[in-house]
Formats: C-alpha cells, sequence, structure tokens
C-alpha cells in the first residue's frame, strides 16, 4: 500500500503542473444542465481543485491533489481496517 500511495503522489505532483483551467468533459455537461449554480452556492473545502487561501494557481492545485490523495488513501485504510477481522 505505501507504493501505491507514493506513486498516487507523485503521479499528482507531476500532473498539478499540466493541470488545465478549461472545463471538463463532465462539468461541461453539468453547466449546460444547469447543475452548476446550485453546486457552487454550496460551501466547498477545495473548490475547483484549488486552496483558495494559497494565490500561485499551480501550488494550490498542487496541495488540492495531495490533499485529495490522502484523504482518499486514509478513508480506504480505515475502512479496511475496520473491516477486516484479526
Amino acid at each position: 500500500m505505501k507504493k501505491a500511495l507514493w506513486f498516487s503522489i507523485m503521479i499528482v505532483i507531476l500532473a498539478a503542473f499540466f493541470a488545465s483551467s478549461y472545463p471538463d468533459g463532465l462539468e461541461k455537461v453539468i453547466g449546460k444542465l444547469g447543475f452548476i449554480k446550485p453546486a457552487a452556492s454550496s460551501p466547498v473545502l477545495l473548490s475547483d481543485y484549488h486552496v483558495l487561501s494559497i494565490p500561485n494557481p499551480n501550488l494550490s492545485t498542487l496541495i488540492a491533489g495531495l490533499a485529495g490523495i490522502i484523504l482518499t488513501f486514509g478513508i480506504f485504510w480505515l475502512t479496511a481496517k475496520l473491516l477486516v477481522k484479526r
């Protein structure tokens, strides 16, 4: 699991510099269907893959991606620990 976590972190670090500010396919479709405005009014921690308090967009995207990876791995690790019988 440690190898997968480190591999994911390296992918996030590399991908953060190639992130596009243009909407992806899903975001484009929900914009056409009118769901963007209701979703934009709800409070979020990492809005649009950015940390709002960091002005550098590349660093902000990198930190948001790392936070997402760590949170996701943490949730799955905790779930596995709770479900596995010893």
